[in-house]
Parts: structure tokens; sequence; C-alpha cells
């Protein structure tokens, strides 16, 4: 993509529409007379391209830009570059499709500011995607080479030369966006821990509080629910073994009211057949005085009267059990009127208690009122805790608004004591853990710090023999010399110390359990500390340390949920890219690829892959960071694919 038009209308001292065209592909220059419009060019272009800082356009704001600053009847100004997108391969993302890609800016008076692609509107982000993924992101401050800066970057650290390689490979937006995202997510875990906190300390106390009063009123409900249930049928079986009771000592009444009638009526009839009897006796005895005189009648008689008295006889011992049944029959009735008694008693007993159980019952339904009352009032202050919002008129905000508004200078002195704390807990954690790091940098330094001593040793002597010997100039001279020599190679060292320092600072990755148990054999650790190079192959230690960038800080870990768990609960003390070996794809070389470039300088390029050492385990993490890299001996440090 490279640019092929560029129309300017209305900028700084371009009043009227001005058409720039025959733009070389590979050099271009912008020559011409002082006050010209040269630097205006220049200035046309970063303002198209999205520049931010208004001091390298010469400009305070928007407004300076336009002609006149708007007063001589131009109230916009617009800038508009035409690139020639024929070759699909340096094409911004979405854009393979287009022969031309058109990119105008314009901005009126007042301020008003917008951008337009291929003529349709479109948002400053989605402009600063497009021109980063071609590697024009014009508010790098390395865009510009301005008069000097080619001695600035010639003096760059490490650090800011990794920055310009990661600009200029076009990954710096990534890091950008997911610094914006990581800085987003902390703001949202802030808040998530505030509003964690007051749920913690305040409403999640009292709904417990008030979950347990609702079981165990629910509880009593229940038991006293059933105890009335079990009252009530007490009562009615009381009441129907007393009614069954009260039936059948009415039924044996009945039957004994009969038995007694028929009794009464067997004795009148004895009574009646004794009388009978008694008379048939007397004219019996009567005949027996008039017929005495003959023996046989009288015999026959007597014979009869024989008879006759047996027959009394057993008439009256029937007589007598009637009587004596009689008479048990008579106590059966009187224990059965008691019985009656006792039972009309003990109904109106049970009556009575079924009345006094109406009445506990009324006064049950009334408890049970009081607390539905209770209830509904329990779930105004839920309502009012957990929305902020009470049900009442004249109580907009409800409890929470009633807190904050008594305890805010408390919750404020309280959150600042806390955060204090935690601020000095962390900071205690850190330094516990940085010993043992410092230690290893401390241990990495030795050799270094050794010399720097012995340097400093031998300089001390050398100035402690000029002051004891007189020497000539020569020797002065020479000793003078030697000391500018030794202090060059204590500044040198004095580098490769802070050197050192400063690539040991990306490997702090220091992290606490998520959880008890946590298997911490699922975390390997850092690309760079998981990898080791044979002193054959250092030759290639700057081109790996190149090609992976800030990937060799990056921590591979056994799976996604392993990860998940260290970033939500593994209170990480800075921010690291994680890598789960189940979800990385293979991204190593074409064998023949690799093959052909080797066949074209024999011995001079390796697989950046084969000149690395490392565990089988994390295989796939290496091969999808140097899997894709050749390193080539000779002027080219590497070389990326």
């Amino acid at each position: 993509m490279r640019v092929e038009e560029l129309i300017i209308d209305g900028f700084k001292s371009y009043a009227t529409r001005t058409h720039i065209t025959g733009w070389d592909a590979e050099f271009n220059a912008i020559t011409g007379l002082n006050g010209s419009g040269k630097s205006n060019i220049l200035d046309a272009i970063c303002f198209v391209l999205g520049i931010k800082n208004m001091k390298l356009l010469r400009a305070s704001n928007l407004q300076d830009l336009i002609y006149k600053r708007g007063q001589a009847g131009i109230t916009k100004a617009s800038v508009t570059i035409v690139f020639n997108n024929e070759d699909r391969a340096t094409s911004p993302l979405g854009y393979e499709d287009y022969q031309q890609i058109s990119l105008t800016r314009q901005i009126m008076v007042g301020g008003k500011n917008k951008y337009l692609i291929n003529g349709h509107n479109a948002q400053e982000q989605a402009v600063f995607n497009m021109l980063q993924s071609v590697q024009l992101n014009v508010n790098n401050p390395h865009f510009l080479i301005m008069q000097g800066k080619i001695t600035q970057v010639l003096n760059m650290q490490p650090p800011e030369i990794l920055s310009m390689i990661e600009e200029a490979a076009g990954t710096r937006m990534f890091e950008e966006r997911k610094d914006k995202a990581l800085k987003t997510i902390g703001k949202k875990e802030r808040k998530i821990e505030e509003i964690s906190a007051i749920l913690n300390d305040e409403i999640t106390p009292k709904l417990d509080k008030l979950r347990k009063e609702k079981s165990a009123y629910l509880e009593f409900k229940k038991v006293e629910i059933e105890l009335d249930r079990l009252r009530r049928l007490t009562v009615a079986y009381d009441y129907t073994k007393n009614e069954e009771k009260l039936a059948q000592g009415a039924s044996l009444l009945k039957r004994a009211f009969e038995t007694e009638k028929a009794l009464e009526a067997k004795i009148n009839n004895l009574r009646s057949e004794l009388e009978n009897l008694s008379e048939r006796k007397s004219q019996i005895e009567a005949k027996k005085a008039q017929e005495m005189h003959k023996d046989s009648s009288f015999r026959k008689l007597e014979s009869k009267v024989d008879a006759l008295s047996k027959d009394l006889i057993k008439i009256k011992t029937q007589f007598d059990l009637k009587a004596t049944t009689a008479k048990e029959e008579e106590a059966k009735k009187t224990a059965l009127n008691k019985s009656i008694e006792k039972m009309e008693s003990s109904m109106s007993e049970k009556l009575q208690q079924s009345d006094n159980a109406a009445g506990k019952l009324e006064e049950h339904k009334r408890v049970f009122d009081e607390k539905n009352k209770e209830i509904a009032r329990l779930e105004e202050l839920i309502q009012s805790l957990t929305t902020g919002v009470a049900s009442d008129e004249g109580r907009e905000g409800g409890f929470i608004q009633q807190l904050q508004e008594e305890r805010e200078e408390a919750n404020a002195s309280a959150t600042m004591i806390e955060q204090s704390k935690l601020r000095t807990q962390l900071l205690l954690k850190e330094k516990k853990e940085l010993k043992a790091k410092s230690k290893r940098a401390e241990n990495d330094n030795d050799s270094l710090l050794q010399k720097k001593k012995h340097v400093e040793r031998r300089i001390e002597e050398y100035q402690s023999q000029l002051l004891e010997n007189v020497v000539d100039d020569d020797t002065k001279e020479a000793l003078e010399a030697r000391k500018d020599e030794l202090k060059d190679e204590v500044e040198v060292l004095y580098e490769k110390q802070q050197d050192l320092q400063s690539r040991l600072r990306g490997l702090n990755f220091r992290y606490e359990d998520p959880h008890p148990n946590f298997d911490r054999s699922k975390v390997k650790g850092q690309v760079a500390e998981l990898i080791t190079l044979e002193s054959r192959n250092k030759f290639a230690a700057t081109a790996l340390e190149l090609c992976a960038g800030g990937q060799l800080y990056n921590v591979i870990v056994k799976d996604d949920q392993t990860g998940a768990e260290l970033l939500e609960r593994g209170r990480l003390r800075q921010r690291f890219t994680i890598l789960p070996l189940n979800r990385l794809t293979s991204r190593q070389a074409n064998p023949e690829v690799v093959n052909f470039a080797k066949s074209l300088a024999p011995g001079k390029v390796d697989l950046a892959l084969s000149l690395i050492t490392y565990d089988k385990e994390v295989e796939p993490a290496m091969v999808n960071i140097f899997g894709n890299t050749l390193v080539c001996k000779g002027e080219m440090a590497f070389s990326l694919m």
C-alpha cells in the first residue's frame, strides 16, 4: 500500500483545493522556497493520519488548522489521502478487495471532527486500527524522524528498541488494546470488590439473620399447625367414641327395659297361675273331704295332689329364679343409668374442651396474622436493602441511603485503613517474594561486582602510587590513560549490570494458590525460564530474544482452567499473558521451506526451535513461539517468516 494522491482543501495556507499527484512508489521529496508550504504538506499527511500531538503540527488546537482560523469565509478544512491498494500482501485487514483506499479527515469551526473511509463515515478508532495494521501509527514517537532523532535512536536501550520493533511489526496496537482492556478489567474488578464488600459486610449478615428467623418461624408454624391438627383429631376421636358408647348404653338400656317388661309379664302370669293353683287346691281339699269315704277315689286324688305339689314346687322354683333374674336386671339398669350419667358428664367436658380449642384456634389465627404482617415488614426491609428504594412514601433511598448518610465518614476512614493494611501486606509479601529473585540477581551480578571492585582497587592503588611517588610526565600520562581505560571498563560493567537488572525485571512471576490443595505442577513457569541455550548456539541468543519478544515473559500452564484460576484468584503482582497447553495450536514452519532455506545457505540457517532445548511437556508452547522462525548467521541476525 503506497500514497497515490493527496487533496488539501482549506488546511493551513491552502485556501483553495490543491490536488497533489505523481507520488513515486519508492522515494519522495518536497522542495521549494521558504514559505511555499512544504511543511504544511507534511502536516496535512500527519493530520489525515490522525495525529494527536498538536505541537508537531505547530498548532494549539484544531481550529488553528483551518485557513486563517475560519475568519476568511472558509469554515472547514479537509485533507484526503488516496492509497494504492493493489498489493494484497500489504493491504489493511478487511480492505483486501479494494484497488484504492481513500481516507478523509474534516474539521469545522467549533471543533467538529469526522473521518471518512472510501466516502463513508468511520469512527476514529476504526481508522487507527486500519492504519496500525499496516504500521502507520502516526502517534508513535518514532514515526517522524526529526533533527537529532538518529542520535537518540542509536542511544536507545534494548526495551526501547524492542518497542520500535513491535511498532514496526504491527503488534504494538494489540498490546495497547490489551493494556486498555486490562485497565478496564481492573476498574471493574475494584468496583466488584467494593460491591462484594458491601454485600459481605452489611447485606449478607442481615439477610442470613432474616433467613434464620424466617426458617424458625416457618418451623414454628409447621409445628403449630400439626399440633392443632392433632388436637382436633383427638377431640373428634373422643367425641366419636363417646357417641358410640352412648348409643351402646341406650341400646342396652332399651333391651333392659324390654327384658324387665317380659319378666314382669312372666311374674304376673306365674302369680295368676299360683292363685289358680291355690283355688284348685282348696277345691281339691274340699272335694277330698267330701269323698274321704271313697278309698279308691281318695288314693287317686292323693296321687294327683302329690303331682300337683311337685308342679307347685317347680313353679315356685321358677318364680324364685325369675325374681333373682329381675333383681340382677334391676342392678344392671342402675349401673347403666350411672354409666349414662358419666358419659353425659364426659361429653359436656369434651364439648367444653372443643370450645376451648376453638378459642385457641382464634388466638393462633390472630398470631398468624401478626406474623404475616411481620413477614411483610421484613420483606420490605429486604427490598430496601437490596434495591435502595423503600416501598413507603417519603422514604426514597431506603435503609442504604440512611446508612450511607450516617456512616459515610466512618466507611471512608475504614476503607482507607483497610486499603493501607492491604497495601502494606502486599508490599511485605512482594518484598518477601523479591528476596529470592534479588538473591539470584545478586548471584548473577557477583562476577561483575567482583570485577568492578577489582578495578576500583587498582584505581585506588594507582592513585595512591601517584600521591606517594614522583613520576615523570610520560609515566603520569600513561597512568592517566590507564585510569581512563579502567573507568571505561567500570562504566561498561555498570551498563551490563543495569542491562541484566532490566532483563530480569520481567522474570518476576509470583502467585498465590488460588485454592487449598492447588497443584503447582500445573504451572510450568515463564518461557524464558523453561528454555536453555547450549554454548555452541550462543550466537543466536539475540535473534531468539528478538523473535520471541514479549512472549519470553509469558507463563505456560497445563490447561485453560488453571490459567483462569491464576487470573481470578492467584493475586498476580503484575500482568502476565497465560499460555494454556491444551489451547495452543501448532504453527511450525513447513519442513520443505526449512530445507530449501538450508540449501540456499548451508550451515548458516537453522530453525529457531532446533537451537533451544526444553522439556517435552511444554513443546506445544515452544512450537507456537519458535516454530515458524529461521535464524541466520552472517549479516542478518535473524529472519522472520
